[in-house]
């Protein structure tokens, strides 16, 4: 077998019975919303994360390995498409990553990540669905809580979809001054102000190493709500693009 067979991981990167068929009947006719998928990369993913912030020059072997990394952590990677069939290509994404806790009798958090739109794709409600759909994965893998950060100006945005603020959220950077010397990003892939986005910075971070790790042993410890309020660490609030780093 070849490297590049070795490679190839599953084609959905989660179970695509985790699409709610009530969130996709409200798309428009044409649009497809499911699990992302390995061919993805073909199909203007990256050019579509552009529009959020730097997303490097990541070739078709890296997306594929970091695609099966996080294929192997069942039941943690949720990366959500909208697909332009018409067009065939990637026109909005959003990311649910769920974390496993020992608190709460080893409930569940969710992440919300990643959320943004395509700017051809504007008056649509993409951003809308995408944590529709978020939320609906969060409940049916069994998170008593979603959390996601954002600006300020994206406040009543997330607050339509049922979130609140509450507490402060604060980051740290490692690794600052490699992103400084970054090479400047390939013509394809420069499209940050051009995008409708809804900004959530990487609370992905924290549990980022989860992907690297050997996740084949996840199993659900919890299947409901319990009964929880979703909460948010930080919020905010207006439709407009913002650019986030």
């Amino acid at each position: 077998m070849s490297p590049q067979q070795q490679l190839q991981p599953q084609a959905a990167l989660f179970s695509p019975s985790l699409i709610s068929t009530v969130v996709q009947s409200q798309l428009p006719e044409g649009y497809l919303m499911r699990p992302l998928e390995v061919s993805d990369y073909h199909k203007g993913y990256y050019d579509c994360l552009a529009g959020l912030t730097v997303v490097g020059d990541v070739s078709e072997d890296e997306f594929a390995r970091a695609f099966k990394a996080m294929a192997r952590c069942q039941n943690v990677y949720h990366v959500v498409v909208i697909e332009d069939l018409n067009q065939a290509r990637i026109v909005a994404t959003g990311t649910l990553i769920v974390e496993q806790k020992f608190l709460r009798g080893c409930g569940k958090a969710g992440h919300i990540e990643d959320i943004v739109v395509h700017d051809s794709q504007r008056g649509k409600k993409f951003g809308i669905r995408l944590i529709d759909q978020l939320r609906h994965i969060g409940a049916e893998v069994g998170c008593y809580k979603l959390l996601l950060t954002c600006s300020q100006a994206n406040e009543p945005f997330y607050q339509k979809s049922g979130f609140e603020c509450k507490d402060l959220n604060m980051a740290l950077y490692l690794n600052q001054q490699q992103q400084q010397q970054q090479p400047q990003q390939p013509q394809q892939h420069q499209q940050q102000t051009s995008s409708e986005i809804f900004p959530t910075t990487t609370t992905a971070n924290i549990i980022s190493g989860m992907a690297s790790a050997d996740c084949s042993n996840n199993t659900s410890l919890s299947s409901s709500m319990n009964g929880h309020s979703m909460t948010m660490e930080s919020l905010s609030a207006s439709l407009e693009s913002v650019y986030v780093k």
